[in-house]
């Protein structure tokens, strides 16, 4: 029979790909870890892995098992939780993600849940919405912040807002004075933008692929200061959520679309039929934290 623990200790394994580093991980030593495997193999009959004395990787019923393992870790997580919400009130870690510059009433309902609840341990990260999606939908996340707009298999998603999507550029630009600016004219300007997979980036590449025209993405970077700072200093243009906040960039101009302009969707992010109390509330939270 599988138990939980080989499964843990195979998931080590598969997202290290180095024995070591897996066994520190879930601090055992190696030669346990190995064994565990390796009864997990012979228990399911399959090679999970290719080992070598150079790599470590997945066999094709090693990356199925995979998601399974994940599927079931979270769902055993989510049960251990339940349990401990009913004996000792709401408790334990709470694994939360966000995007960048993502405030929309966030901060302080993250404020307030944790005035609240205290014994919850808030665990935070930052990454993109591609990789959000993916962390809660394999039970690293317990519930994100991230741009979507439409319901995602096995994700339960929670619209927060919508906004149409602007041109920003710097005050010495031809253009900063328009009263709007066209997708079509905007896609011969070189941009500054974020790296693929990131919410916004897949927004506008999505707009322009529709009306059939290439633009010229000049610099990608990871943050939004620096974006901001790029274009602001005439590097380049982009395409942003108006919410982006720019006082502190006198140079920058932000211009509205005209139509068809991509729309900036924001939600709530959780697992479908597994969410814990502790992200049920700071969702509740959260919707309750709202501007307007």
């Amino acid at each position: 029979m599988v138990e939980l623990r080989q499964l843990e200790h195979f998931l080590a394994v598969a997202e290290e790909l180095h024995f070591t580093r897996a066994a520190r991980r879930v601090n055992i030593v190696q030669s346990a870890l190995s064994s565990s495997v390796g009864a997990l193999e012979r228990e399911l009959g399959a090679k999970l892995f290719v080992r070598s004395t150079r790599a470590v990787r997945l066999t094709r019923e090693g990356e199925v098992l995979l998601t399974e393992a994940r599927r079931v870790l979270a769902a055993a997580q989510t049960a251990r939780t339940a349990v401990a919400e009913v004996v000792g009130g709401v408790r334990g870690p709470l694994a939360i993600g966000i995007m960048q510059n993502f405030r929309r009433g966030v901060t302080d309902a993250l404020a307030a849940f944790h005035t609240a609840h205290p014994s919850v341990d808030l665990r935070i990260v930052q990454a993109p919405t591609v990789v959000l999606l993916d962390r809660v939908a394999g039970g690293r996340l317990d519930i994100a912040f991230a741009c979507v707009a439409e319901p995602l298999t096995g994700l339960e998603v929670t619209p927060l807002d919508s906004e149409p999507m602007v041109f920003a550029c710097h005050s010495g630009h031809p253009w900063a004075q328009r009263a709007s600016v066209s997708l079509t004219d905007a896609a011969g300007e070189l941009f500054v933008d974020y790296p693929p997979g990131w919410g916004a980036r897949t927004l506008v590449d999505a707009a322009f692929a529709e009306l059939g025209v290439r633009r010229r993405p000049a610099c990608e970077v990871g943050d939004t200061d620096t974006l901001l700072d790029l274009v602001a200093h005439g590097l380049g243009v982009a395409i942003l959520p108006p919410s982006l906040d720019n006082r502190h960039h006198d140079s920058l101009r932000l211009i509205p679309l005209e139509a068809p302009a991509p729309v900036y969707p924001t939600a709530i992010v959780t697992p479908a039929g597994a969410t814990s109390a502790a992200a049920r509330i700071l969702r509740d939270t959260v919707l309750a934290h709202q501007p307007g």
